[in-house]
């Protein structure tokens, strides 16, 4: 593991927590809400983190699931 990649490790670890604690601060902030614009109810969000390819780090994993 080179140096740069050791600093690559870090910043997907940082992004993935702060992903998790900006989806539960979203979903504090819903807890009393009962319908969306759309006018169906409010569904919690959950951030699932999962092993992924050395060659793609967590920001570029978590945009290509918001694609989909």
């Amino acid at each position: 593991m080179s140096f740069l990649s050791a600093f690559n490790t870090s910043v997907s670890g940082m992004t993935a927590q702060r992903q998790r604690v900006n989806t539960i601060s979203e979903n504090i902030a819903n807890a009393e809400t009962t319908r969306t614009p759309q006018g169906g109810p409010y569904r919690r969000r959950e951030v699932i983190l999962a092993s992924v390819a050395n060659d793609r780090t967590f920001e570029e994993e978590l945009l290509s699931q918001d694609r989909s």
